[in-house]
């Protein structure tokens, strides 16, 4: 019990509280960061999931008749958002609901 209440009372390695506040502060913004990005890696991931199986080819032929050609309708262009997904959403203007 005596450990206790000088372990209790004791002042070395104390931290400030501006220094617990501003470590704090970097771990939540560096979380939110962190967030956003695993986000966009996601829908980056949907995105592409929705373009490959829109590739499959489900073509076929029976020989004296019925036959289907499939064509993709989703396309995945460079520099842009996968299979049109996009993550930007633009604010709304004050007073107005969603």
């Amino acid at each position: 019990m005596k450990l206790l209440g000088r372990l209790r009372r004791d002042q070395r390695g104390t931290t400030s509280a501006a220094a617990l506040i501003l470590l704090y502060a970097i771990i939540i913004f560096g979380s939110i960061v962190g967030l956003v990005a695993l986000r966009d890696q996601i829908v980056q991931e949907f995105g592409d999931l929705a373009v490959a199986l829109d590739h499959l080819d489900q073509s076929f032929s029976i020989p004296g008749g019925a036959s289907y050609k499939d064509t993709p309708s989703l396309t995945d262009p460079v520099n842009e958002e996968p299979a049109g997904l996009d993550v930007q959403v633009p604010p709304l203007p004050e007073g107005a609901s969603i």
